[in-house]
């Protein structure tokens, strides 16, 4: 059996070399296997004396490249050393049976054609983690932006073609309004752009006061009294916090039904198919009271809104100087990962990350305006 050209060759797939050998010429498989041999026994003698190397190789792109020229050539390789073998023990064969013992046409195209897919898609396997590794390291330099975020400016405009991750913002710029794009509405579902129930959102926050807003929690009880007969005043902190829970509430809702406009989740469904990662955003154009205290209240009711729905984990989303303008510069959310805006380029964006964050915390995502759009640089080691 060893010596029929598919099982000959099928060694060969095995081990280049072991098919030559069983159709009995020794010394062929002998120079076929030295290639095969000579690698393994570098990465053997890498793996006992200097494994560390080996495994920060993996991070050289460099060196991906090269292992990636390397398969190429171990491809066309590979693929004669199973020909041949086949070749060989057809001939070995024919010779020791004669010419109508030799395998019918059909079999032939059907073996040989087993064996040259089994060997392509070895090779493929390998050149597809190396370019999926290479695309990796690119990520972390930001070579490749992989992180994008569109909200509703982008609606009936083309999103980005490339992008690996996606944040959606879920308001219109202010809160209590709903992104048209975010789900089947004005164009093209910027949640499935995103990644669907897999997608990260990013809110807007607020606190216009009592007097701007139409949406003041006079007489709410819950989470905390505001304007009612036992604590009848409106301009409160507590007020502040109840405002940004019902925002944080009402953003949380909004995702909940595109979700379910999607047919992502059922009808009637209240919490999305799977925790998120939410960010909140903190910028001077939306409406902030002079009292800095009251607005980090705000804050701090968004905060506890969304950790009561079990999110993937809360960020925020703002600059340094905004941040100082809108909370005094607090340290209240430095447990909490910032998503810095404002950096110029890729180089600039990477280079924010070695910085403190704008809450007091780690910088998980710096932006940057990429092809027309806003990328977002993932610092090493500091998903949301």
């Amino acid at each position: 059996m060893l010596k029929t050209p598919f099982a000959a060759a099928l060694l060969s797939f095995l081990f280049p070399g072991l098919g030559q050998a069983s159709a009995g010429n020794r010394v062929r498989a002998a120079i076929v296997a030295i290639p095969t041999l000579a690698i393994l026994s570098v990465f053997a003698l890498l793996l006992i004396f200097d494994r560390n190397s080996l495994f920060g190789l993996a991070l050289d792109q460099e060196w991906l490249t090269s292992l990636l020229i390397l398969d190429l050539m171990l491809f066309v390789y590979h693929l004669w050393a199973v020909l041949d073998a086949y070749v060989l023990a057809g001939k070995a064969r024919r010779d020791m049976l004669g010419l109508g013992a030799f395998p019918s046409i059909w079999a032939t195209v059907f073996s040989v054609g087993v064996l040259v897919a089994a060997t392509i898609g070895v090779h493929a396997a390998v050149a597809e983690v190396d370019l999926g590794w290479q695309h990796a390291l690119d990520c972390r330099t930001a070579a490749t932006p992989c992180w994008f975020d569109i909200s509703y400016p982008q609606c009936g405009s083309p999103f980005p073609t490339d992008a690996e991750y996606g944040i959606v913002g879920v308001n219109k710029g202010i809160v209590f309004s709903a992104n048209p794009c975010l789900s089947a509405g004005d164009g093209p579902p910027e949640l499935t752009w995103a990644g669907g129930v897999k997608a990260q959102f990013y809110a807007n926050t607020g606190n216009p006061g009592p007097i701007l807003s139409s949406r003041w929690p006079n007489n709410q009880t819950s989470p905390r009294q505001c304007n009612t007969l036992e604590v009848p005043e409106s301009d409160t902190a507590d007020c502040a916090y109840d405002y940004g829970w019902n925002a944080a509430a009402d953003s949380y809702k909004t995702a909940v039904g595109a979700y379910v406009s999607l047919g992502l989740a059922p009808q009637g469904a209240t919490s999305t198919p799977s925790p998120n990662v939410w960010w909140l955003d903190v910028e001077i154009i939306n409406s902030w009271q002079t009292d800095t205290t009251l607005n980090v209240a705000a804050l701090e009711g968004a905060v506890a809104y969304l950790q009561s729905v079990s999110t993937a984990g809360i960020g925020f989303y703002s600059t340094q100087y905004q941040w100082n303008q809108i909370t005094g510069g607090t340290s209240e959310f430095s447990a909490y990962p910032s998503w810095l805006a404002g950096a110029n380029s890729a180089g600039q964006a990477v280079s924010s990350c070695g910085a403190k964050g704008f809450t007091g915390g780690r910088v998980a995502l710096v932006q940057y305006p990429s092809g027309g759009f806003d990328a977002d640089y993932l610092c090493q080691g500091n998903g949301g």
